[in-house]
């Protein structure tokens, strides 16, 4: 399941959660869609991209983004007790962990940052 925008980037119109092409629902705020993604056990796809810093890449360092917003990131460790494994992070909240491999660490990034914007993990007053 993935989650697209539809309308002009400055004036916002829609949310459409969309699968395999087809329109599923369409929602007037952001946090309603991805509601109604992680309610279905799915997750937001985020735009990936290598990691620049300074101009530079950094092999096995892929950066998150949602529109233009960086929202998380992963990276191959190479070297200790932990190297092969993939560390990933949401810098939104916080939530990271350690997986066996990018594709688990993309997953990861993905489910953390639909939870976040849904407050999915937020105490209850």
């Amino acid at each position: 399941m993935d989650i697209h925008l539809d309308g002009a980037e400055q004036r916002l119109k829609a949310w459409q959660v969309v699968d395999g092409g087809a329109i599923l629902s369409t929602f007037d705020k952001k946090e309603d869609a991805f509601r109604f993604v992680l309610d279905r056990g799915a997750r937001v796809w985020l735009q990936w991209g290598r990691t620049v810093i300074g101009g530079q890449s950094t092999p096995y360092d892929f950066a998150a983004q949602f529109q233009q917003d960086s929202v998380g990131r992963i990276m191959k460790r190479l070297h200790g007790s932990e190297s092969g494994t993939w560390f990933w992070t949401c810098h939104e909240g916080g939530a990271r962990g350690t997986v066996k491999t990018k594709d688990e660490a993309v997953i990861e990034v993905e489910r953390a940052y639909t939870r976040r914007i849904v407050k999915a993990d937020w105490r209850r007053t």
